[in-house]
């Protein structure tokens, strides 16, 4: 059975702003990610251009002024696409301390979440900086720990992280096997082992690093239900987007009989279930119903 979502994506890191990184050069090339990102089902993307390291001139108020001038692009065209301000950061001593002074900014810049890069070829202990964290109301989402050789290595290492009050997201392109086997193999066995806090693309342009949300989607449904590809890839990733907040810890996967029996609930109660409100401290409304 072909798996669709019933609700839109929320892409938490996404490299669309142009001329600030890797990604887009110019407005026009972002534009067609944009496009793309909206063909793929994605209403809301929040934008995450590398920050710190050899990227410092990419402060918080470029960023913010170039999400600004680019949705402003985007309403002139009628493409429906929320953008938001975001970061990617490197891992750096002052780190936090760049934060609170504004020169580097937290997903959607709602000082709630932050995104944190690992270099490729090594893996860092994250403990200290997870706590220092932790201490300044703030929450890490370390970003395709998939792909960092290091964990592939030892993967192991990660459930720790998880249960430290670490967020782990993993990268659409890697589930479908575009990065690799390597990245495949443990990005499928993260979602398999309830680690995966979020699905986002990682995009970069439309061709070399293109979204792949709709196949992901369907690949992590394979893997771990329907329950859970709708969690990691619309309600989790519109609560960022929000500011609200996302559990954090090991998520319980169901197995393929409990999975059943949810869609056979699902289906046959689909007239008269009611949805019941959950109390959240933001609504997530906006970014679900784009």
């Amino acid at each position: 059975m072909t798996m669709t979502p019933q609700e839109p994506f929320v892409d938490i890191h996404c490299h669309l702003l142009p001329g600030l990184d890797d990604g887009p050069a110019t407005f026009d090339a972002a534009l067609s990610m944009a496009e793309r990102a909206v063909s793929e089902g994605i209403r809301t993307i929040v934008a995450t251009p590398h920050q710190l390291g050899s990227h410092r001139h990419n402060t918080g108020a470029v960023v913010q002024e170039t999400a600004s001038r680019l949705q402003a692009a985007l309403d002139q065209r009628g493409v429906p696409l929320r953008v938001l301000p975001g970061g990617e950061m490197r891992i750096e001593p002052d780190l936090i301390q760049s934060l609170r002074a504004g020169q580097t900014l937290t997903l959607a810049n709602r000082r709630r979440h932050v995104l944190i890069e690992l270099p490729t070829d090594v893996y860092l202990p994250l403990d200290r900086l997870l706590s220092d964290l932790h201490a300044s109301g703030l929450v890490a989402i370390l970003a395709h720990p998939e792909r960092n050789r290091g964990l592939q290595r030892s993967p192991e290492l990660l459930r720790p992280l998880v249960r430290h009050g670490c967020l782990l997201q993993i990268t659409a392109g890697s589930l479908v096997g575009h990065l690799g086997d390597h990245a495949r193999q443990l990005a499928e066995k993260l979602v398999q082992q309830g680690l995966v806090h979020f699905v986002a693309t990682d995009a970069h342009d439309t061709h070399n690093r293109p979204p792949a949300f709709q196949e992901a989607f369907r690949r992590v449904g394979e893997l771990a239900g329907q329950e859970t590809a709708l969690e990691i890839c619309c309600h989790n990733p519109a609560s960022v987007a929000a500011g609200g907040d996302v559990v954090v810890g090991v998520r319980q996967i169901a197995t393929k009989r409990t999975n059943l029996t949810f869609r056979l609930f699902q289906t046959f109660f689909s007239e008269t279930m009611v949805r019941w409100p959950i109390k959240q401290k933001h609504s997530v409304e906006p970014f679900l119903r784009m």
